[in-house]
């Protein structure tokens, strides 16, 4: 059973319902557990189905990471954690909960690449660094508290949570980038050490971090092992500015290409990230990374809420009982084709012959004895002492030997008697007779000995000169394998510097092609209306009111979360507010969430760096118990 197929399918116990990305590694699922009439819990699942992916190095690493499972808790540790084997496919699940990989994120799933600000840049970056130091067993066992840190293991959810996962992959996914493609798509966050000795390290874990903060600021994805180089001339994706100096100086400390350089401490590194994000001039927190994805992804939120409610309905046994009669019909077939390939063996006998053996129940003749001879040798050489010792008996002194029986007919059943002894016979009595027969044989098996020499030597030349021919041959085959992994080596480097160039290119021209649509938009005045979508800045709230529950909605425990609308206006007020969408049933929480909102405070959006009036999504959790 494997993933590639229509959605949704089954893959072992889950219902795979929504195909969300794909990688060189493998694809992106979300996934129902089908163990009842309806799909539920959802999960977030990786399948190593890629043409990059090393099995052989993946599953040992896998079954080793999958005893920390229960052992690795935290804040920024996704939940649920799975990791199996479908049908020799390996995965990897998660909880599923509403939002997006960073990857995902990152590239804007096809909108175009979407700059962060900064203060949330550095919130999931400390939230990386908090996962990592909840990843210390990992360490211990596997080399590194990740090993393989890339935006494709982190979760941001839609309310602002940010998980990572795959924690003790790193082992097993490291000997992919062997491939051109998984190095291109990875190689960029995997520390130049970790790249050319393929172990994983906890210096490496940072490194992947630092890279993920780097690419978060700027928008860019640096070369693989750019190290520090990539922050020369680097620019904030949200504004154009300049990097920050105290942001160049976090950065430079995790980006070393040098590991004794490099800050290897984790929890030291998050402490001083920690001083530059809480006492710095930046306002960090769950709820505005909620805002924002709310803001980003109002649309695709709504349809991720609509799709999951329809996925919940689907009956996964229909699934199932297609992928029985799939498997019974493909049994059916296996049995057919080996029943027409059986072929009827006829007996002998009823058993091996003698000198047989049987070797996997196919009847082998034994090697000859005597030292390996050949048998025919010997043989001649024993006729040629009977064919001596016959002549003496039967040819010495002259003597015509009696004369032969008369033929029986073929049809007489009983057999011609042997004829009575001749007086030659008794000759083989006397002592001269005697002597002369031992010396004749004598004679004769010195001859049959020297011959068994000369045999003998020659095999030895023989097995000797086939020897030395095996010998160069495997010498010959080992240079030529040799020859062509290096080879291979050369093309694999070559196809990376290309694809490493191509990808330069195009960010050369992404970047160009930006800065000539800036150049060509109109300016715009205060106060003017632009779209959430186009601003440069958007709104940060500085003053939150929290909403009160009304006593309708605490009597009958209703719980949600509201989406208030509200125009921020150039001067940070709210100049227009409405409900979005409210909790079900209707309790007033939408009219108390307005009240709140109108009294909040925010600094304005800007477009170019003029203060501007835009539309955005506020979301307000209610969770009464």
């Amino acid at each position: 059973m494997s993933s590639s197929g229509p959605i949704p399918r089954l893959f072992g116990p889950y219902v795979l319902t929504r195909h969300l990305g794909a990688d060189p590694l493998g694809g992106v699922y979300r996934a129902g557990t089908a163990s009842g009439p309806h799909l539920a819990p959802f999960l977030l699942v990786r399948v190593f189905e890629g043409a990059g992916v090393d099995e052989a190095a993946l599953v040992p690493a896998m079954e080793d990471a999958s005893e920390y499972l229960e052992v690795v808790r935290g804040p920024a540790v996704a939940k649920g954690a799975v990791l199996g084997i479908v049908e020799d496919v390996p995965f990897a699940g998660i909880e599923y909960v509403p939002g997006r990989t960073l990857d995902r994120l990152f590239s804007g799933e096809g909108q175009g690449s979407i700059p962060l600000p900064v203060e949330h840049a550095l919130l999931i970056a400390e939230k990386l660094l908090v996962a990592l130091e909840a990843g210390k067993p990992f360490e211990k066992k596997m080399g590194a508290p990740h090993g393989f840190l890339t935006p494709g293991f982190v979760s941001i959810s839609n309310d602002g949570d940010v998980r990572v996962y795959g924690a003790g992959l790193g082992a097993g996914l490291l000997p992919s980038l062997k491939k051109p493609a998984v190095l291109a798509a990875f190689g960029p966050y995997i520390a130049p050490e970790v790249l050319a000795s393929g172990k994983p390290s906890g210096a490496g874990d940072i490194y992947s971090a630092a890279t993920i903060l780097l690419q978060a600021l700027t928008g860019k994805v640096p070369s693989p092992g750019a190290g520090t180089d990539a922050l020369s001339g680097a620019v904030l994706a949200v504004d154009g500015s300049p990097m920050p100096e105290d942001l160049g100086k976090l950065l430079a400390r995790g980006l070393a290409k040098d590991p004794a350089q490099r800050e290897t401490d984790v929890v030291a590194y998050r402490k001083t990230l920690g001083k530059l994000l809480y006492g710095g001039p930046y306002a960090p927190s769950t709820f505005n990374l909620a805002f924002f994805m709310h803001q980003r992804f109002e649309k695709a939120i709504e349809k991720e809420r609509k799709e999951m409610g329809q996925e919940e309905t689907i009956d996964p046994k229909p699934l199932a009982a297609a992928e029985e009669k799939k498997d019974k019909e493909v049994r059916d077939r296996a049995r057919a084709a080996r029943a027409a390939a059986a072929v009827a063996v006829p007996s002998f006998g009823g058993g091996t012959s003698p000198g047989t053996t049987t070797m996997g129940g196919t009847p082998v003749a034994k090697k000859p004895a005597l030292g390996g001879l050949p048998v025919p040798l010997v043989a001649a050489g024993v006729v040629v002492v009977l064919g001596v010792a016959g002549w003496f008996l039967f040819g010495r002194g002259g003597a015509k030997p009696a004369a032969a029986p008369t033929p029986v007919p073929v049809a007489a059943a009983t057999p011609t008697p042997m004829p009575a002894p001749t007086p030659m016979m008794v000759g083989k009595e006397d002592p001269e007779f005697q002597a002369q027969l031992q010396a004749r044989l004598q004679e004769e098996m010195k001859k049959v000995e020297a011959q068994i020499g000369k045999e003998q030597a020659a095999a030895a030349r023989k097995r000797t000169e086939e020897q030395a021919a095996l010998e160069a041959a495997a010498q010959k085959t080992r240079e030529a394998e040799e020859a062509a992994r290096a080879a291979s080596a050369l093309a694999d480097k070559e196809e990376a510097e290309r694809l490493a160039k191509e990808a330069a290119d195009a960010r050369s021209r992404e970047e160009a092609a930006r800065r000539v649509a800036e150049a060509a938009a109109p300016r715009v005045n205060p106060g003017d209306l632009v779209d959430i979508g186009q601003v440069s800045r958007p709104p940060q709230a500085t003053k939150v009111v929290k909403p009160e529950a009304t006593s309708l909605a605490r009597s009958r425990k209703v719980s949600g979360t509201v989406l208030v609308r509200v125009l921020v206006d150039e001067n940070g007020r709210a100049a227009q507010t409405e409900v979005y969408r409210d909790t079900t049933p209707r309790v007033g929480l939408g009219e108390a969430s307005v009240s709140a909102v109108k009294q909040w405070q925010w600094t304005p959006a800007t477009k170019d760096g003029v203060k501007v009036k835009t539309w955005i999504v506020v979301p307000l959790p209610f969770v009464i118990k």
